[in-house]
């Protein structure tokens, strides 16, 4: 089916990722191939518009991103892509250990990386589409299940709350989005001689049409307020849109990303998850 011989015993499994059980393995060419397989049923039912993503905004892309040979209901498998992961995130305590220095050669990472969201967000694709007003919908069902489900402490909950109700934080379009945009899904190459470059952009199972902010909000995490400000500098060198108020409203999104966290935590069964993301709220 793939068109090439595969060596079982290269095989390097990569179990860092939350939908996806990711096996390196090389060809008897030497070439190096990733396996992907779903974790869940969700992440089954995500592989048709992934793959409708990178369709769209393959070439047009200033990066490579994944080309898939292969697609069945439990497999996707697509020649690797130069580089390695910027950084690598703890599956218990949720932080990231970069393996490259994001602010000291930002023309080759963060600018590049720019570029790319910006790409991304101007991309036209056939996907279901949504309002700003569901999406602000959803935000607040999550809000409202998380009151009942866990014990959020009073005044974060009130700042959510009003970060829900202030009409000048909120988009009033949505765009193409990567959706989970963080170092571990940046490749980054290391010449002989210069700086650490920006080589792929991975894992495009959380794309779809939504907030052009959700594409920020990891590497603020990732990186804290400075790469978050430079990143916004050059995305709005690249022509992205940086409206008034996206500032603050990444900061309420990235607050807000640990009652997500903790409720995925519940649904997967992960009170390690959940127990981090508490810590963080009340933080």
């Amino acid at each position: 089916m793939l068109g090439v011989e595969l060596d079982p015993g290269s095989a390097r499994p990569d179990e860092s990722g939350w939908d996806f059980l990711v096996t390196h393995i090389r060809a008897r060419d030497g070439a190096w191939w990733i396996l992907r397989e779903p974790r869940r049923p969700e992440a089954v039912r995500r592989l048709e518009r992934e793959e409708a993503v990178l369709a769209a905004v393959r070439d047009r892309m200033p990066v490579p991103v994944p080309d898939w040979r292969l697609r069945t209901p439990r497999l996707v498998a697509y020649p690797r892509l130069p580089g390695e992961p910027a950084g690598t995130e703890d599956q218990d305590l949720l932080v990231y250990r970069w393996a490259i220095d994001p602010l000291a050669h930002p023309d080759g990472y963060l600018g590049p990386l720019a570029r790319a969201l910006a790409t991304v967000h101007s991309t036209a694709a056939a996907l279901p589409a949504t309002t700003p007003g569901e999406l602000r919908t959803a935000v607040a069902d999550k809000l409202a299940r998380a009151r009942t489900e866990l014990r959020l402490p009073g005044p974060r909950t009130r700042r959510w709350q009003a970060w829900l109700d202030d009409d000048e934080l909120w988009p009033d379009r949505l765009v193409l989005v990567h959706g989970d945009v963080h170092p571990g899904h940046t490749l980054v190459e290391r010449p002989l001689s210069g700086p650490p470059r920006l080589s792929g952009l991975l894992d495009w199972a959380n794309a779809g049409v939504g907030d052009p902010a959700a594409d920020f909000v990891d590497l603020l995490y990732a990186g804290g307020p400075p790469v978050l400000d430079r990143l916004l500098d050059a995305y709005r060198d690249a022509g992205g849109e940086v409206r008034p108020g996206m500032r603050a409203h990444i900061l309420a999104r990235a607050s807000f990303l640990w009652v997500h966290v903790a409720l995925r935590g519940l649904d997967t069964g992960r009170p390690a998850w959940v127990e981090t993301a508490m810590s963080r709220i009340a933080g």
